[in-house]
């Protein structure tokens, strides 16, 4: 097992690494390889502080290391890039383990962020469910602590409000039955070298390359939630990305607004209605198919007609003779991407953005 963990300005990142140190062991192999980086748009400082913490993280790993259980610190400055982001550190450190897996293609690569602390079963528990269930992939349990801010504290409401908006739309996504509700949060996953060889490997994109990589992913099939463990990220505002976590408790802090909106159980319940049927869309023409989705409501309707649904059924019936076969082309076509901009078709135009917390009840 190897695990990656991108670095970018990240002064107290051995507290991170203590915390794996600190795991249960078992009988395999475990390196985490910290890939500290910075790009050519930084300053000095960050270099410098780059440059600080990899020496720190070198001492460290001569006096913790073992052949069986080792830290390999890396220094990567100068990236190019008018931005600064995840994507291409995470990107070199996931190829960089690859390596120096030497073929094994059932290692298993997780990744991590350098300001998370793990349970003491964190690497036992990833590798006894990728070997119990011959997984390809996995998406990890997560908790943003804030116990120890005050109940009245602002970052406290908020992170508290994001977190329950990635439970709700995790449920969400199950409830209307989309076959890949996982969580696809960086610092929370593994997969094997196979399955990140055959998806051709992370991203580069600036933010939000795990959602995209694991989009790739998770249509291979044997992924699991594992929810034995958990990573515990820090809350905190970050800057460094467009969008997330960090940017969506600058946006609430910024509003002063400790409840988070999003979609309506309404649009999901209504996206039901449509996965429910898809069954009987199997070798049907287009006017047929038309048919069958007349009666559903209007604004799905609308949104179906304006991404050319019709047109795009008939093609996948004309390249698949098998009812799964259909199914499985019917989600690359009506992937996460497109629940996402069929959401976002909905609303405001059509349904009103909600709170969160209740429409989470409609769920339970």
């Amino acid at each position: 097992m190897i695990v990656v963990i991108p670095c970018y300005k990240e002064p107290d990142v051995i507290k991170t690494l203590q915390s794996i140190f600190d795991c249960a062991r078992g009988d395999f192999q475990v390196e985490i390889i910290l890939l500290i980086n910075s790009y050519q748009i930084n300053s000095e400082a960050v270099a410098e502080l780059n440059r600080l913490t990899y020496l720190e993280a070198m001492d460290f790993a001569r006096e913790n290391s073992s052949a069986f259980f080792c830290l390999t610190p890396l220094l990567v400055e100068n990236l190019p890039g008018h931005q600064t982001g995840a994507g291409l550190p995470r990107k070199l450190g996931m190829d960089e383990a690859v390596k120096h897996f030497k073929g094994r293609k059932s290692g298993i690569i997780v990744s991590l962020d350098a300001d998370c602390l793990v349970e003491k079963n964190y690497l036992t528990e990833i590798y006894r469910n990728f070997k119990q269930y011959g997984l390809n992939s996995a998406t990890l349990d997560f908790h943003h602590p804030v116990e120890h801010l005050d109940e009245s504290d602002t970052l406290r409401k908020a992170m508290n409000a994001y977190e329950q908006y990635l439970h709700y739309y995790r449920s969400a996504l199950a409830f209307c039955g989309y076959p890949y509700p996982y969580y696809t949060i960086g610092s929370a996953f593994a997969v094997t070298v196979e399955t990140y060889l055959k998806v051709g490997g992370m991203g580069k994109q600036q933010s939000g390359e795990d959602f995209y990589f694991l989009q790739k992913v998770f249509p291979l099939g044997k992924t699991k939630f594992i929810d034995t463990t958990k990573v515990y990220p820090a809350a905190r505002l970050s800057d460094r990305v467009p969008f997330g976590t960090g940017p969506a408790l600058r946006k609430m802090l910024h509003e002063n607004r400790f409840i988070k909106l999003s979609y309506q159980v309404a649009a999901f319940r209504t996206l039901k209605q449509l996965f429910d049927r898809i069954d009987s869309f199997f070798k049907k023409t287009e006017n047929e198919t038309a048919m069958l989705i007349q009666d559903l409501p209007e604004y799905l309707v609308s949104f179906l007609n304006t991404d050319g649904f019709l047109p795009k059924i008939a093609e996948i019936n004309r390249h698949t003779a098998s009812l799964p076969n259909f199914r499985k082309r019917f989600f690359q076509y009506f992937n996460a991407f497109k629940i996402l901009k069929y959401l976002n078709h909905v609303h405001p135009s059509y349904l009103a953005w909600a709170a969160v917390d209740e429409e989470i009840r409609l769920l339970e």
